[in-house]
């Protein structure tokens, strides 16, 4: 009777270990301009690790910068937004070609695991500087930046244990509230921080039980072998 409630409280304690929530660390991030729309007057560049586009000519060109946040990032905890980048909107008026529509993808590297790889598909609204075109908001009408496909999220995993990992969208408090999009205000340099966060997925109910129920059984059975070699 010891002998079965020690299994159970070993094969108990396995299936706890393997649920439980454990620190990650983002040993990189790399993020990419892909599918820029259209292809004529926008132009791509980078510095140290911020990658540009600008569109629009003139002295002030409108444009995009993201820089991704420094890493490592080291102890993160599951179900904590955490910052992936800050996204920046050089919003001024111009005379050319505008932007409408560009796919920000960024690669996160795991410490010690996988490659996790998001992609957000921008959409952008270059208002028309009228009263008729912004009538919630003040002339000059605020542009727009806005997420266009569903985030989602996906899994890996990393020392045996299952998690998935979120893009949640971006922010102009500090994580207070996160959306899918924002306005930027014209003359202005516009700023959104990227977050993402992981959750640890939780061991699936009868693969535990199964794996109880097979480590009592088998010492169980062991424990009648070992009687009747005694008897």
């Amino acid at each position: 009777m010891t002998l079965k409630r020690n299994v159970a409280a070993i094969a108990v304690a396995g299936i706890l270990v393997g649920s439980a929530a454990s620190a990650l660390t983002v040993s990189a991030i790399s993020p990419s301009w892909q599918n820029v729309n259209p292809t004529n007057g926008v132009t791509e560049s980078s510095s140290g690790s911020t990658i540009s586009l600008r569109w629009g000519g003139g002295n002030n060109p409108s444009g995009y910068d993201f820089t991704p946040s420094g890493t490592p990032i080291l102890n993160l905890s599951p179900n904590s937004a955490f910052e992936l980048g800050q996204f920046t909107h050089l919003n001024f008026p111009i005379p050319g070609e505008t932007l409408s529509s560009v796919d920000l993808v960024v690669d996160i590297q795991i410490g010690g695991g996988p490659l996790v790889s998001s992609t957000f598909a921008l959409t952008h609204n270059e208002t028309l500087n009228r009263p008729q075109n912004c009538p919630q908001d003040p002339t000059p009408c605020d542009d727009i930046v806005t997420i266009a496909n569903t985030l989602g999220s996906q899994n890996f995993t990393l020392g045996g244990q299952n998690y998935v990992f979120s893009v949640l969208g971006f922010s102009q408090d500090g994580g207070g509230t996160i959306s899918s999009g924002f306005k930027t205000v014209e003359e202005l340099q516009n700023y959104a921080t990227l977050y993402g966060e992981y959750t640890v997925a939780p061991v699936p109910l009868p693969a535990a039980g199964w794996l109880l129920l097979g480590g009592i059984g088998g010492l169980f059975a062991f424990g009648r072998r070992q009687k009747s070699k005694t008897a």
